[in-house]
């Protein structure tokens, strides 16, 4: 069985922003779902994980930054690509210079002025960013 295809799929994502940008990766042709899409980071919750543990795994196993704090922003519930996800938001902070640290799973790594996003943005970091600025 298959997250997000054969049962709704659990995921995380975790919203990093400095100096009104957003950190984003941008998704290769490798991704199971929003190939060539700008996305925070984030990924699929694993078993018996707590969510604030996973979007900490999921931040530092793409960008080797450590998240110093996760709190709760917004929850997404899309489909998209087939798929059905859940995914809890996080605003998080995390300082140090972020790196691709997934480079078949991303093209590569950027900050973005949240005035000036570019159009391909995955749902859940639309949701994301949306929800952020709402109490911005």
């Amino acid at each position: 069985m298959i997250s997000g295809i054969d049962y709704v799929g659990l995921g995380v994502g975790g919203l990093i922003v400095r100096d009104g940008r957003v950190l984003m990766l941008l998704r290769s042709e490798k991704c199971r779902n929003n190939r060539h899409m700008w996305t925070i980071p984030g990924g699929m919750v694993e078993l018996q994980e707590r969510l604030e543990d996973s979007v900490r795994r999921e931040v530092l196993e793409e960008t080797g930054l450590e998240v110093s704090s996760a709190k709760f922003l917004s929850l997404s519930d899309r489909t998209f690509d087939g798929q059905h996800w859940v995914s809890v938001l996080y605003l998080c902070e995390a300082a140090g210079i972020p790196e691709n640290k997934e480079p078949d799973m991303h093209e590569k790594l950027e900050w973005h002025d949240i005035g000036r996003l570019p159009a391909n943005i995955t749902l859940p970091s639309w949701d994301a960013i949306e929800s952020y600025k709402m109490i911005g």
